[in-house]
C-alpha cells in the first residue's frame, strides 16, 4: 500500500497552495482596502447617509414681521396656527415577508384611498375648495422630483380638524403630518386693507420667478405693503433636527448617541416689523365720514414732508378672509359687485378730476404774459362754441381769475380756453409740474399715472375736436387724475409750490428694535416750484372758497380753523345717461347708488397760514362735491388738528343732514334768514336750472 505524502506529490500540490494563498492575499487586500474606503476615505459620507435613517430636519417657519400705525399700533400680525404638510412620495424603511410589498428604503406614494381619507378629516367651504386640496396632493404625487418633500397643503387647521388628522396617525403617518406655524391677523379688518394687503399661497409662476427661493405652500405678500415689503417682511427659515423611527415618526427617548449624531439647530431669523406714517384714529375718522357712502376714497397727508396720514378707500374687503379659502358664492359676490372692491381708487382708479382741476389751469394762465387775472369776464350761464354750448352751473356775472375759482365758474376757463390763452401743451405743463400724469412714487398697489393730454395726444387718439380744450379747462375730456395725486397737487399748493413724493412707510425695525431704515422727506426731482406769486394769488381764491359767502364751499366752512380747498363736480357720460333712462323697470336699484349722478370731489388743507395737512376726497357718484365730499375732507382736518391739540375734534360745526343738498354759491341756510334762491341777474329767467347735469362735452 502506497502513502499519499510521497515527496513527488507534495512537490505537485505546492504550486497550488502558492496559488491559492495569493488569491487570499489578494481578496484580503481588496477586502481591507474596501472597508479602508468605507470607513476612512469615504466613512463621512456613509455616516451621513446612515444618519438619513433616523435624522430628519424639519424647516422651522420665520415669524413675519409686523406691521404698525405712527402711534406703534398694530395693523398685521402673527397667531398661532397648525399647518398641514403631506409628503407624498416618502422613503419608507420596512421589511415584510408578503409578496410584492415595498422592500427597505423605497418610496412609496400616497394612495387615493389615503388621500380620500385625508379628504374626509378636513372641512371644506365648497367642492371647489374639496377639489383644489386633492388636486394638489396629486399633482405632487406625480412629480418625482418634488413629491419627495414635505409639502404645506393645508394652512391654519381648525382645532377639530388638528384632533382629527392626529388621531389617523398610524394609517396616515407615511405621508401626513402636522406642523406648528403661524397665521397672519389684521386686526383692523377692512379699515386699512388696501394700505396692509394681505398675504396668501405662492403661485406656481411666482415659485419659478422665484428660483428656489420660496418652496410650495410658502405665504407671500400679494398686495399692499405685505407685498411691497415682502423681503424685509419675509425673514429667513430656521432648522430643527430630531430622531425619527422608520416610519419617519419622532422618537419619544432617541438614545444618546442618536441624539449626538443629530446636526445643530438654526434658529430662524424672524422678519423687520414696519412702522408706517398711517395714523389708525384719523382713518377711522374717514371711515365714519363715509358712513352711507357706497364707493369712494380719500387721502390725507402732511404737506411738507408728504407723509400719509389717512389712505382709504371704500368698499374694502377685510384681508382676514383671504387667510382661509373662500366660498366660491362670495367671491362671485364681491367680483360682480357694482361698487369694486377689489380695486383701491386712491391709485388704483382714474376720474375726471372736474373744477379741482381748475387750479392747473389758473397756473397756467397766469404763465401767459398777455393774461390779466384782473380782467373780468362775463359769465351768462354758458358760452357757444364749435356750434354747441358750454354750460356752466348757473349766471355768475362778470368774473376775474379770484372769483371765476371762488365760485368755480366754467364760463371763464371756457373763455380763456377759446382765446387760446388755455392750450393743451400750455396746461400740461402744469399739470406735469404739479405730479399728475405720473406715479407719485409712493410704489404701492399697482398705481396708475393718469392722463394729462397733449394736441398731439388727443390727434393720435383721434379724439382732437374744438371743444377738447375747454373740456380740460375744468377737468373733463381726457384729463384724468387719482385721488394721490389731487392731495400730492393740494399738498404743493400748501407748502409752497413743491411736490413731495408721498409715503408711507416711517421706519423699518428688526424684532429687537434695531433701526434697519429710515424715511426722509423727498422732494420730487426735475419738477420745477410753482412761483411764489402765482401760488399765493392761487391760495388766496382757494381760502375765499371755503370762507367767502360766495364760494361753492360756504355752506361746509369749520368755525375753529380756515381751510383753503376746490370743490369738484366731475361729470358722468352722457351714455350713462341714456343708459339710466333705458333701465329695465325690474332691474334692481341699490339705494343711494346712481350711475348717472356726478363724482364728487373736494381738495383742501388747513390751517390755511400754516398747513399742517392736506386731503383729498372723492365721493363716487356722489353728486355735488360740496354736498357729499366736502363734508368728509372737513371731518378728517377737524380730526387731525383736533389730535395735534389733544382736543375733542369739533363736533359743533354746522353739518348739513344727509340727502340735504347745499346751498349754491351766494346763497345762506334757511335759519340765516337770507333767501335760497340764488342771484340769477337784472330780469334774468331761471330757464335752465339742471344745466351742471348736462355734460359740456364736445361730440
Amino acid at each position: 500500500m502506497s502513502s499519499i505524502h510521497k515527496p513527488e506529490d507534495l512537490r505537485s500540490l505546492k504550486p497550488r497552495l502558492q496559488a491559492m494563498v495569493v488569491v487570499v492575499m489578494i481578496a484580503f487586500t481588496i477586502l481591507l482596502g474596501r472597508l479602508c474606503q468605507l470607513q476612512v476615505l469615504d466613512g463621512d459620507h456613509y455616516a451621513r447617509k446612515a444618519e438619513r435613517n433616523f435624522v430628519d430636519e424639519v424647516i422651522v417657519e420665520a415669524p413675519r414681521g409686523r406691521i404698525f400705525d405712527a402711534r406703534s399700533r398694530p395693523l398685521a400680525t402673527n397667531r398661532p396656527a397648525y399647518t398641514l404638510y403631506v409628503t407624498p412620495r416618502p422613503r419608507v424603511m420596512e421589511e415584510s415577508d408578503e409578496p410584492g410589498a415595498p422592500r427597505a428604503g423605497t418610496r412609496v406614494p400616497i394612495d387615493d384611498d389615503a388621500i380620500e381619507e385625508l379628504t374626509s378629516l378636513i372641512t371644506f367651504v365648497d367642492d371647489d375648495d374639496r377639489a383644489k386640496f386633492q388636486g394638489a396632493i396629486r399633482s405632487r404625487r406625480e412629480d418625482k422630483v418634488n413629491g419627495i418633500y414635505a409639502t404645506a397643503i393645508r394652512s391654519n387647521l381648525s382645532w377639530e380638524e388638528y384632533a382629527q388628522i392626529t388621531a389617523r396617525e398610524s394609517s396616515l403617518g407615511h405621508w401626513v403630518e402636522i406642523r406648528e406655524s403661524a397665521r397672519r391677523f389684521y386686526p383692523r379688518g377692512a379699515l386699512t386693507a388696501f394700505v396692509t394687503g394681505y398675504v396668501g399661497e405662492i403661485t406656481p409662476e411666482g415659485l419659478e420667478n422665484a428660483r428656489g427661493s420660496y418652496r410650495p405652500g410658502d405665504r407671500v405678500g400679494k398686495t399692499g405693503i405685505e407685498r411691497q415689503w415682502e423681503n424685509y417682511l419675509r425673514g429667513r427659515l430656521g432648522k430643527r433636527s430630531r430622531v425619527v423611527d422608520a416610519r419617519r415618526r419622532t422618537v419619544a427617548d432617541p438614545p444618546p448617541g442618536a441624539i449626538a449624531a443629530l446636526p445643530p439647530d438654526e434658529d430662524p431669523i424672524p422678519g423687520q416689523d414696519i412702522y408706517l406714517s398711517l395714523d389708525l384714529e384719523l382713518q377711522r375718522a374717514a371711515e365714519n365720514a363715509f358712513e352711507g357712502v357706497h364707493a369712494g376714497a380719500v387721502v390725507a397727508l402732511e404737506p411738507d414732508t408728504g407723509r400719509i396720514l389717512a389712505m382709504l378707500s371704500v368698499p374694502a374687503i377685510d384681508p382676514n378672509h383671504w387667510q382661509q379659502p373662500i366660498p366660491r358664492e362670495l367671491y362671485q359676490e364681491w367680483v360682480s359687485s357694482p361698487f369694486k372692491p377689489f380695486i383701491d381708487r386712491t391709485i388704483q382708479e382714474h376720474f375726471f378730476p372736474g373744477s379741482t382741476y381748475k387750479v392747473v389751469s389758473a397756473l397756467a394762465a397766469l404763465s401767459d404774459p398777455t393774461f390779466d387775472p384782473e380782467r373780468e369776464i362775463p359769465c351768462e350761464r354758458y358760452v357757444r362754441y364749435g356750434g354747441r354750448r358750454f354750460k356752466c352751473t348757473h349766471k355768475h356775472g362778470p368774473v376775474d381769475l379770484h372769483m371765476a375759482l371762488v365760485q368755480s365758474c366754467n364760463v371763464y376757463f371756457y373763455t380763456l380756453a377759446m382765446e387760446e390763452i388755455l392750450t393743451l401743451d400750455r396746461m400740461e405743463v402744469f399739470a406735469r409740474r404739479l405730479g399728475l400724469g405720473e406715479r407719485t412714487g409712493l410704489g404701492l398697489n399697482s398705481e396708475v399715472k393718469g392722463r394729462i393730454p397733449t394736441e398731439a395726444f388727443e390727434a393720435r387718439e383721434g379724439t382732437y375736436q374744438r371743444g377738447v380744450r375747454l373740456n380740460s379747462a375744468i377737468g373733463q375730456g381726457n384729463v384724468t387724475a387719482t385721488v394721490l395725486q389731487l392731495a400730492v397737487l393740494y399738498g404743493a399748493l400748501a407748502n409752497g409750490g413743491r411736490v413731495m413724493t408721498p409715503y408711507l412707510v416711517d421706519r423699518i425695525e428688526t424684532h429687537d428694535h434695531k433701526l434697519v431704515f429710515k424715511s426722509a422727506p423727498q422732494q420730487r426731482a426735475g419738477l420745477e416750484p410753482v412761483a411764489n406769486d402765482d401760488r399765493d394769488r392761487i391760495h388766496a381764491a382757494l381760502i375765499g372758497v371755503v370762507n367767502d359767502e360766495l364760494g361753492t364751499a360756504y355752506s361746509e366752512r369749520p368755525e375753529t380753523v380756515t381751510v383753503a380747498g376746490k370743490t369738484g363736480t366731475a361729470q358722468v357720460a352722457a351714455l350713462d345717461r341714456r343708459r339710466k333712462k333705458k333701465k329695465d323697470d325690474d332691474e334692481l336699484e341699490i339705494e343711494g347708488w346712481d350711475t348717472t349722478k356726478d363724482h364728487a370731489w373736494f381738495a383742501g388743507y388747513a390751517p390755511a397760514d400754516q398747513p399742517k395737512i392736506a386731503v383729498a376726497a372723492l365721493v363716487e357718484h356722489g353728486g355735488v362735491g360740496a354736498d357729499a365730499a366736502a363734508p368728509i375732507v372737513m371731518h378728517v382736518i377737524d380730526t387731525y388738528l383736533a389730535s395735534l391739540e389733544q382736543q375733542k375734534p369739533d363736533q359743533a360745526r354746522r353739518r348739513r343732514p344727509a340727502g340735504v343738498p347745499p346751498p349754491l354759491p351766494g346763497q345762506r341756510r334757511p335759519n340765516d334768514g337770507v333767501s335760497n334762491r340764488p342771484e340769477l341777474g337784472a330780469g334774468e329767467p331761471d330757464e335752465d336750472a339742471p344745466a351742471a347735469e348736462e355734460e359740456a362735452k364736445a361730440e
